[in-house]
């Protein structure tokens, strides 16, 4: 299909099949990639809380990231829990 023939059907408000299964596509890997997250996070709780802490995570942080909403993405919420840590580090703000 030429990218006018696309335009058209874009235009027309009618999707095309191709359009139609690469959203289908686009909603299945984003869901699939929110569960590997959430089990890569419960992986780490087999770490001990000195090696959570060498990465900027406390266990109360895998915990949270573990019970929020579903399709909110845990990994963002330990990346800004981390960063927050180290900034405080950072700061002479201790942490224990």
């Amino acid at each position: 299909m030429r990218t006018t023939d696309h335009a058209l059907d874009l235009v027309a408000g009618k999707p095309s099949l191709a359009s139609r299964a690469a959203a289908v596509m686009g909603v299945l890997t984003s869901v699939w990639r929110l569960y590997r997250n959430r089990s890569q996070i419960a992986r780490l709780h087999e770490l001990d809380d000195r090696q959570l802490l060498d990465m900027g995570l406390k266990r109360k942080d895998l915990n949270e990231a573990l019970t929020s909403p579903f399709f909110d993405n845990p990994a963002s919420y330990l990346t800004r829990a981390s960063r927050n840590r180290a900034s405080l580090f950072y700061r002479g703000v201790r942490h224990d």
